[in-house]
This record gives C-alpha cells, structure tokens and sequence, in this order.
C-alpha cells in the first residue's frame, strides 16, 4: 500500500495548531485519499468506542476533537513518506472525486457535497491501497448510496459519478450519450470540468 503524503500531514498538524476553520482541516484532509481512508477507519475502529459509524470526514473530525485528530497525525507521520512521483495519481483521484461532487449540484447542502465527494474518491481507492475495490470498502460504514453507485452503477449518485469518470481519458467522447441519457446538461458539464480544472490548478 502507498504511504499517505508527509507534506499533508505537516500542514494539517499546522492547520489544527492554528485553530484554523473546519471546512479547511476537512478540504485538506479530503485532497489526500490515503489519509482520508485511514483517518474513516480510524474514526470507526472498536478502540474508539463511538456510538455511531462515521460515514464522513467532517463527522469524524468533530465526534474525535482537533486535539485527538492531531494526535493521530503526529502517529501517522512515522508512515508517511514524500513521494511527487504519486502526486499524478492523487491528483486524478481528487479531480474525479469533485467532478462528482459539483456535477450533482447539492447547494449550500454541506452533509451531502461530502457524500458525494466521498463517492467519488473511494471509487479508486483501490489504487492506492494495493488491494480490490471491494475489499477496501468492506471495512467503512460507507452508505448505500455510495455502494450503489460504485459497485452497481445504481442510485442516485451513479449518473454523476459515470460522467465524472467518463471525463477521463480515453473516454470523453462518451460524455455527450452519458449526459443525455441521464438528462444532465452537457453545458453545465463543461462549465464544471473548467472550474473544478482551475481550481485544481491554483492549488
């Protein structure tokens, strides 16, 4: 399995040291998929205890504390290596992962944007985890929807996640058919894969 990226975890531990907003530790933690998953199991193992699963990111990092979250970081650092050489693969997990997220436009709905960026990420975390797919998601309480969309291509996460991986080369030239038969605006998916691509290119 790949090591989760040392750079990331040095800025989270600053970021939580600085008392920085939540939706910032969250985006951070969210644009490092190894980190991301470890951090689920993490949050859902028996040690813990916690009453509930916890099925995001954001539920995880206000059921731990920010104290117990940088904790878990300074333990995870030991773990963590530098490697540009995976940047490529992460970079590509992500961009599917808020193609996703946008293409299902969900408002100001923050639980939901989560879920479905969520979707999108576990989608390929078999890429960096070095096991198949199903066995990584065996071992988080993810949702049904989330399940459905990417092991049976079915409910209503499904068509946003086919389009956002139909994105990728070599298939774009299936996105127009996908868009019609799932009555998403092909416009509309163009003006996102600009954003979401200028986002990602300012960092």
């Amino acid at each position: 399995p790949i090591r989760p990226d040392r750079q990331t975890i040095t800025r989270l531990v600053g970021l939580t040291d600085a008392d920085a907003p939540l939706d910032l530790i969250e985006h951070t933690l969210a644009e490092e998929p190894v980190l991301a998953y470890r951090f689920l199991l993490y949050a859902n193992s028996a040690a813990l205890g916690l009453r509930s699963d916890v099925e995001s990111l954001r539920h995880g990092l206000m059921l731990l504390g920010l104290s117990n979250f940088r904790n878990w970081l300074l333990a995870q650092l030991s773990h963590a290596a530098n490697d540009i050489n995976l940047h490529p693969v992460r970079g590509a997990m992500v961009l599917r992962a808020r193609l996703t997220e946008q293409l299902l436009d969900a408002g100001e709905e923050h639980k939901l944007r989560s879920e479905v960026y969520l979707c999108g990420l576990l989608s390929q975390i078999d890429l960096v985890l070095g096991e198949p797919l199903t066995t990584a998601l065996q071992r988080l309480p993810v949702s049904d929807r989330i399940t459905a969309a990417i092991h049976g291509n079915s409910g209503p996460y499904a068509p946003y996640l086919e389009v956002a991986t139909a994105l990728e080369y070599p298939h774009m030239h299936t996105v127009p058919a996908l868009c019609e038969e799932h009555g998403i605006d092909l416009a509309e998916v163009n003006r996102v894969l600009l954003r979401v691509l200028a986002a990602a290119q300012r960092g």
